[in-house]
């Protein structure tokens, strides 16, 4: 039987005094934990939080060898999270007035894109079919180098002064080659040639970056909470970041729709080998959800994990049962 660890918030301290609006958005990430766990995920936690109502669950293991019990705060791999905090500083350098998001990528970096490309900021931040060529992972690559480039600094540095540090994310950190491994990181796994592999850090089989950002649930909502309440940048940074109601995607934010205000959630979705996360919260920061999975061991794929869309499905369905009324 999965441990499964739950951490009410203070106000209230019953659980049975939550709302029943609250009580369903629980009940349904219940549910889909259960079921992540029964198809062979090693672990699954959740923070969720709407008003001063709060609840957190912490299901399965840290590794498939320890078998020890994973905990609410442990650190887990939370891929393309990291767009959203490379933003972050992004925007720091555009209010400072060291670049602009219509300056090429080739004026920082020469030779890192074909000579001659007019390849900007702006497009890397906003990366979507448009660049058919350019991963995600790829033009995070290039904007930590714009970052590191114009600061000095290592981009770990650099996340650690505009973000880490302020907001006393102590479960955040960048892992790169030389780092220091958290004890309580969650393990992931992959199927190769029908044989489960760990790719937990630093290990690294063919196909799987070693490294990247890992975080916690808790960490991942506070960042959210700070920024869409304009802790970190400028509200015009911010308004650009979120890009426009009818777009896509914006530069560092996804955005999806929040029937509770007719508005939109805003957050981002991270799908590496072994794990996937979703992170979200409505515009003024009152609702929020964070959910990560270190999924059931598949063959890897180029496209994103089918249980990565079902995790941004059942988050958005989850919190916005949250509220009392929905707009349709």
């Amino acid at each position: 039987m999965p441990t499964v660890t739950e951490t009410p918030s203070a106000l209230p301290t019953d659980p049975t005094s939550f709302s029943p609006a609250f009580q369903e958005l629980r009940a349904t990430l219940e549910l889909f934990s259960r079921e992540k766990l029964e198809e062979g995920a090693s672990a699954v936690l959740i923070k969720a939080k709407v008003g001063r109502q709060e609840w957190t669950s912490a299901a399965g293991v840290r590794s498939r060898e320890a078998r020890t019990a994973v905990q609410p705060g442990d650190s887990f791999p939370v891929g393309g999270q990291l767009r959203t905090m490379v933003a972050v500083s992004i925007f720091k350098l555009a209010e400072e007035g060291l670049l602009t998001l219509d300056d090429a990528v080739t004026a920082y970096l020469p030779g890192s894109v074909s000579a001659g490309s007019p390849l900007t900021i702006r497009q890397l931040l906003g990366i979507t079919a448009a660049l058919p060529d350019m991963t995600p992972t790829q033009a995070d690559a290039l904007l930590g180098r714009v970052v590191e480039q114009l600061r000095g600094s290592p981009l770990e540095a650099v996340l650690r002064a505009d973000i880490l540090t302020p907001l006393n994310l102590g479960a955040t950190q960048l892992l790169a080659a030389g780092s220091t491994v958290p004890d309580n990181l969650v393990h992931g796994y992959i199927q190769v040639s029908g044989e489960t592999v760990d790719v937990t850090f630093p290990s690294a089989p063919p196909g799987v970056a070693p490294g990247g950002l890992v975080s916690s649930v808790g960490d991942i909502s506070t960042f959210q909470d700070a920024l869409l309440r304009g802790r970190l940048v400028a509200p015009a940074s911010l308004i650009a970041m979120k890009g426009t109601v009818f777009a896509e995607y914006g530069l560092g934010l996804d955005h999806w729709d929040d029937r509770c205000t007719n508005g939109s959630y805003y957050g981002h979705a991270g799908d590496v080998p072994g794990y996937g996360s979703i992170a979200l919260s409505s515009a003024d920061g009152n609702r929020q959800l964070a959910i990560f999975v270190a999924y059931p061991p598949q063959t890897l794929v180029t496209q994103p994990s089918a249980l990565s869309l079902e995790m941004t499905g059942v988050a958005q369905v989850a919190l916005n049962s949250g509220c009392r009324f929905q707009f349709r």
